[in-house]
């Protein structure tokens, strides 16, 4: 013991005897120097049987003073761990006094964890050690402690879960610090059960090394219930959770992968977002608020017609975006059949939908036929926003709210929700230099940083706006500008899609 004090540098233990009648004297050392001042004299003959005193500080953890009295043996220690030292130098592990209240972090994460002492206190109150789910700064995180209950220390560390294979080896190389220290204590403590520990040591070293190669290991099985048997319960938990990560990792990335592949298809179901010739300009505005989405806009021109239509199925993701696809199909077969009444196209789509998504799913729609010879335009609608119809301007006259012609004069149930439903039509005049204006409810949804709606009065203020200058034409890339700026990456509850149709004066 003595070769092996001094080789490892464990510090300064000495063992002394005192007897009835006979002052306190030294019998043996263990170390290369020792000082027992008067006052550890007296504290030493103050022991009761049995009794051990263990004084620590986490600012310098890597020291620690021992007082143990058993029969007539009195045992005092000036332990030194460098390891301990080295562990506060590469700043991955903090420590928890919890008599004295104190706490020391890594300089790497100190203005992080300092602020959620509160947190971390709570878990340690419930639990001696384990490994548990915190959040620091937003972030999941995992914090991985064990009390020393001798000490009334924590040792613990917090990692991000996305690093949590790279920092497993520290985590195993802290965990067996901490058994070490253990150990010691139980070395002083006339070094009971030396065997079993060293045994149940070694299953958990090697439990861990088969761990950190391969990704998985059997959970140990140690009925003891001292520190090694605590320590053990808490690699089973680890590995458990960290082996659920790694199975929630696997399936998000298949189910991203897939969403991926949705988002392509339905992409190629949308038409051409631009049209321009010498008679109008059609454009359209698509953003989904996910992966997939559940809005829908469509076109179909010939030289002196053109069909229009724009839906929202209710949410959005995979289960709209089948809604969607659905109503594409149907769209798809009127243009093969020549169908051109937007009456017969809403109800022959909310016929379908009936009997595909039973009521659970339906979309809002509307869909309009432009006669260019005649210039009248007829539309449908299904319980949808109802579109603007921008007016002819006056030089001098301003545009008001008023001015602006909304497309509601016939409106009916939404699609897919009564089979027997049809749908009424309308017409107004559709003039040259006019542009018509459909969008669904994810335009004027639309939120800012600030949780701010983007709001219907100013989808009509910009309207009016450019109807006043006479720029009715630039109407549809003034509210795409708009709309992105406002937005300005902010995720979005819903979709966003409209549509612009202007007549072109010069035709």
């Amino acid at each position: 013991m003595k070769a092996l004090a001094t080789t490892q540098n464990w510090g300064d233990i000495a063992i002394f005897v005192q007897q009835d009648g006979f002052p306190l004297r030294l019998m043996d050392a263990l170390g290369t120097h020792i000082s027992t001042p008067e006052n550890v004299s007296n504290r030493l003959a103050a022991l009761t049987e049995n009794e051990m005193i263990v004084e620590s500080d986490v600012q310098s953890p890597n020291k620690l003073r021992v007082l143990f009295r058993q029969g007539v043996f009195r045992v005092y220690a000036n332990l030194t761990f460098p390891f301990f030292k080295n562990l506060q130098a590469r700043n991955e592990a903090g420590f928890y006094n919890e008599k004295a209240g104190q706490w020391w972090f890594p300089a790497s994460m100190e203005a992080e964890l300092s602020g959620v002492t509160p947190s971390i206190k709570s878990i340690f109150q419930q639990n001696s050690s384990g490994v548990k789910d915190i959040e620091i700064g937003g972030k999941p995180h995992l914090i991985s402690f064990k009390k020393l209950p001798h000490l009334d220390v924590f040792v613990f560390e917090v990692f991000d879960k996305k690093s949590i294979f790279s920092v497993l080896d520290s985590i195993m190389n802290k965990t067996l610090l901490a058994s070490f220290i253990i150990l010691l204590i139980g070395l002083i403590a006339v070094f009971i059960s030396i065997d079993s520990l060293t045994q149940n040591l070694l299953r958990l070293n090697n439990a861990m090394n088969e761990f950190s190669k391969n990704g998985s290991a059997k959970p140990l099985k140690i009925a003891n219930n001292d520190e090694i048997g605590q320590m053990a319960k808490v690699f089973n938990s680890m590995q458990g959770k960290i082996e659920g990560l790694l199975q929630q990792t696997q399936e998000k990335a298949r189910m991203q992968a897939e969403l991926e592949t949705a988002k392509e298809v339905q992409t190629t179901l949308l038409p051409k977002m631009k049209v321009e010739t010498d008679a109008y300009s059609l454009k359209g505005y698509y953003h989904p608020a996910s992966e997939c989405g559940g809005d829908l806009w469509f076109h179909n021109c010939t030289e002196d017609k053109i069909f229009v239509f724009i839906g929202d199925a209710t949410g959005h993701g995979v289960p709209a975006a089948l809604i969607t696809a659905a109503t594409r199909s149907i769209l798809s077969l009127t243009v093969e059949e020549g169908v051109w009444s937007p009456g017969k196209t809403l109800t022959r789509i909310n016929q379908v939908l009936c009997d595909v998504a039973k009521g659970e799913k339906m979309m809002t729609a509307f869909a309009a036929t432009i006669d260019l010879k005649s210039g009248k335009l007829t539309y449908a609608n299904a319980s949808h926003e109802p579109p603007l119809l921008l007016p002819l301007t006056e030089e001098g006259r301003k545009v008001k709210k008023s001015d602006i012609t909304l497309l509601g004069d016939v409106n009916g149930k939404r699609l897919g929700h009564e089979k027997s439903s049809a749908y009424e039509e309308a017409s107004v005049e559709f003039k040259t230099g006019q542009t018509l204006f459909a969008y669904t409810d994810g335009l004027t949804d639309a939120i800012n940083e600030k949780g701010e709606a983007f709001a219907e009065r100013t989808v009509f203020k910009l309207a009016a706006d450019a109807s006043t200058k006479g720029s009715q034409r630039g109407i549809h890339d003034q509210i795409a500008k708009r709309i992105a700026d406002f937005t300005a990456g902010i995720e979005q509850p819903d979709d966003i899609t409209f549509v612009s149709l202007h007549l072109r004066e010069s035709w």
